[in-house]
């Protein structure tokens, strides 16, 4: 059963939060990337283009998975995006705004109340409890302290951990922190969650159990997911599919629904 505060999330959704393919839709894109290039010039030595002239549209409801090698551009896709880091020229039109406009105090509020974001490392508070981490999220968004609880606790329920809600973070397995942290990005009423290699630093059940949590948040909750990963086989949990290669894109691939046939690919080169 979904958790009452999530279900009215759900139940927000637009039909097109199905993992269909809506390339062709006369429907917006939630995210759409339009010639970014990212440049990082150091005071001394030779400037790195991380980023070359990278074109994406995103839809609601998609899971998308970024695949490439190491250096080939995709966590800084993802930073840019997350408005963690700024391109050096083109446009990140997100939810129809233009973020790359936005000043500091723009971008700090869009990443609080738009975004949400689980990391390979956790992050979470060491201070505090299972049920504390979660409710720390909507705590910096202004709820009462009684209503983030409430909220929190069924978030745990929904996860299967309400017998953690006391334990602190070196009191939980891997699985069970990682598991708390998508649960922190699942409680903010957000439309986009990214994900930077969250299965890095677990072993293969536990990467499993967080790979389907993330398809069934995307597939019961309509969340729009971007997942960073370097392991092929996660990208059978994603509809929606991009290679990155020296700061381009190189392969685009659509499928109608998780798991099924391609019916859109483009490929770069």
């Amino acid at each position: 059963m979904f958790p009452a505060h999530l279900h009215q999330q759900s139940s927000q959704m637009t039909p097109y939060a199905s993992g269909r393919d809506h390339s062709s839709s006369s429907l917006p894109a939630l995210v759409s990337i339009r010639n970014i290039v990212r440049r990082y010039e150091p005071p001394e030595g030779v400037p790195i283009t991380a980023l070359n002239g990278v074109s994406l549209e995103i839809y609601k409801g998609e899971f998308l998975a970024v695949t490439g090698h190491s250096g080939s551009g995709k966590s800084t896709f993802l930073n840019l995006i997350g408005l963690i880091d700024e391109p050096s020229s083109g446009d990140i039109i997100i939810n129809g705004r233009n973020t790359s406009l936005f000043n500091e105090k723009e971008r700090t509020e869009f990443r609080l109340n738009a975004l949400s974001f689980v990391f390979q490392s956790f992050n979470l508070i060491e201070n505090f409890t299972a049920l504390e981490n979660i409710a720390f999220q909507l705590r910096l968004q202004g709820y009462s302290k009684r209503d983030a609880h409430k909220q929190a606790q069924e978030t745990l329920n929904y996860l299967g951990l309400q017998d953690r809600a006391r334990l602190y973070p070196r009191e939980l397995s891997g699985g069970e922190q990682q598991r708390i942290a998508i649960g922190r990005a699942l409680v903010k009423d957000s439309f986009l969650l990214l994900a930077d290699e969250p299965t890095a630093h677990l072993d293969s059940k536990n990467s499993q159990n967080v790979m389907e949590l993330l398809s069934q948040v995307n597939r019961e909750f309509g969340r729009t997911i971007v997942l960073v990963t370097h392991e092929t086989e996660e990208t059978a949990f994603a509809n929606h599919t991009v290679t990155f290669r020296d700061g381009r894109i190189t392969s685009d691939e659509r499928a109608e629904t998780e798991n099924s046939a391609i019916i859109r690919k483009t490929s770069y080169v």
